[in-house]
């Protein structure tokens, strides 16, 4: 019995161990872009950079003017928005 109980003690501590290793540490930014009258702009270039290393990571926003940047490593970012007609926006 205390075999038992050693080994299932032994397994709870090995999940842990995993579900810890598994944790993820990235971040994202998701955002609408509009206009000044609050209408969506679609096929709007956004870029996401990271300050300290200069990581850059560009996408376009949908028809609704969503968009997603996902698996970010943790730190300061600027975002810049650039559309056709537009001023570019940090």
């Amino acid at each position: 019995m205390k075999k038992l109980q050693f080994c299932l003690g032994l397994l709870c501590v090995l999940l842990l161990a995993l579900a810890a290793v598994a944790q993820i540490q990235n971040g994202q930014f998701n955002g609408l872009v509009t206009d000044p009258s609050g209408a969506a702009i679609p096929n709007a270039k956004v870029t996401v950079t990271n300050t300290n290393t200069n990581l850059a990571v560009t996408t376009t926003t949908n028809q609704s003017g969503d968009y997603a940047v996902k698996e970010l490593p943790p730190g300061p970012y600027k975002i810049t928005v650039e559309a056709s007609g537009f001023k570019t926006q940090t």
